[in-house]
């Protein structure tokens, strides 16, 4: 039964600005593990990769920072050079401090197509008159210079001012460094999961660190593989099916433990995205994931041909390490007689917390966007959200980036032209 009294209204939905494509591999919502939209009281602030198509390399883009006011958006600050990959993560903490997570190349009279970059932290006024980088994050253990594959990750504990860092080191795993007070890195460290994992969801309170990350390597059956590279062409293929959960009671003090398969269909050729994570005033740790039983149709119809493919959404909630609850919040099948190819289903998933401590799950699906209630559990059916442009991806702000949390739901995401930046406001209702 749904929710009384759910009525989503959409207040404002707007084109931001428009962007060119970077034709490097990474897109606006690349970094979608760590949100580039903030919200900090009643602003709202995204940062927006602008490309300069003259550069042939990888690093052919710089980040803006985009802020709303009552009505209308505008630029109030850019990076000095075009020299970025990939977007640039937002994060709040107090005192109106509004960080941005950045990668610069290191040497940007390079013109070859990877290199060593730069990884830190870069504080911005909130009228965009002042940017100042803080003191270069501390790293563990790093063998190889940073690149412009980073796949960085933050995350924020807003009432205890600290903010942990990520950096993919190559395959090996990820540096972290752990920003304590104003500008002190006190604390760094290094850990890999069981495979190289990537796009990390990161929770910090109160010294415990939480991250989900999805496993991101090279097609490992040779005869999938075979078959994949007839049907596309390429040498490579990138698969995203196994799932992973791992923490620390103290980031301080304790490593990170084994990590935990949350989810997998190794066995199916199948697809994982991760979504989000939230830790509640409990400390339950709220995870949120779409699957794919088999990715793609093709794969279907030659390896698993009496098989429906299966898309659904999934929440699971941890204690202390331990799953407590399971649930599939929505699912899709499409049967064999279907043979168009399709991206997955579920494209997009977030939460949304409330000034109730009422947690929503947001999602989009066969391009439409929902929204339901998953905590506390009532059984919620998720209600449509009447959008008058789909929205095909999205991020939205988090406790994870030191967001304020409002009654209103912010979106930021990609629209029907995959050119056009969208934000999105939704009243829930009473």
């Amino acid at each position: 039964m749904a929710a009384e009294g759910y009525d989503p209204t959409v207040e404002v939905e707007e084109v931001i600005t428009r962007v060119l494509p970077g034709d490097n591999g990474a897109g606006p919502l690349w970094c979608y593990g760590s949100p580039c939209i903030v919200r900090d009281g009643r602003h709202v602030y995204v940062s927006i990769s602008e490309t300069d198509p003259a550069l042939d390399r990888l690093c052919n883009t710089r980040w803006t920072v985009w802020k709303r006011d009552e009505n209308a958006w505008s630029m109030i600050c850019y990076g000095d050079h075009y020299d970025e990959r990939e977007p640039c993560p937002l994060a709040h903490l107090p005192g109106n401090r509004l960080l941005i997570s950045v990668n610069p190349l290191a040497d940007r009279t390079s013109m070859t197509r990877g290199g060593a970059c730069i990884p830190h932290i870069m504080a911005i006024s909130p009228t965009g008159d002042r940017i100042s980088p803080l003191r270069m994050p501390d790293w563990d253990q790093v063998s190889e210079a940073f690149t412009e594959h980073s796949y960085r990750g933050l995350g924020v504990d807003y009432d205890n001012k600290a903010l942990l860092l990520f950096n993919i080191d190559a395959h090996r795993g990820y540096a972290w460094s752990l920003l304590e007070e104003e500008d002190l890195w006190a604390h760094e460290g290094f850990f890999s999961f069981p495979i190289r994992a990537c796009y990390p969801q990161i929770g910090l309170k109160n010294g415990a660190a939480h991250v989900m990350a999805i496993g991101d390597i090279i097609e490992t059956n040779p005869a999938w593989r075979r078959f994949k590279k007839e049907k596309t062409g390429h040498d490579w293929d990138y698969d995203f099916r196994r799932l992973f959960y791992t923490w620390t009671p103290d980031i301080r003090k304790v490593p990170f433990l084994p990590s935990i398969e949350i989810a997998s269909f190794e066995e199916t050729a199948g697809y994982i995205k991760n979504g989000d994570l939230l830790i509640d005033d409990e400390d339950n740790v709220h995870l949120l994931f779409t699957t794919k039983n088999i990715w793609r149709d093709f794969m279907r119809d030659a390896f698993f041909s009496d098989r429906p493919i299966i898309s659904t959404v999934e929440y699971r909630v941890l204690k202390d390490g331990k799953q407590i609850r399971s649930h599939t919040l929505t699912s899709h099948v499409k049967d064999k007689n279907n043979t168009d190819e399709s991206s997955p289903f579920y494209t997009a998933v977030g939460f949304h917390a409330d000034t109730t401590n009422r947690v929503y799950v947001v999602f989009t699906g066969g391009g439409d966007v929902y929204v339901m209630q998953v905590s506390p559990w009532i059984g919620d059916t998720p209600s449509k959200i009447p959008l008058k442009n789909p929205i095909s991806n999205f991020m939205m702000p988090t406790p994870r980036n030191g967001s304020t949390m409002i009654d209103t739901i912010d979106m930021y995401g990609i629209g029907p032209k995959s050119e056009d930046m969208h934000y999105v406001r939704v009243r829930l209702g009473s």
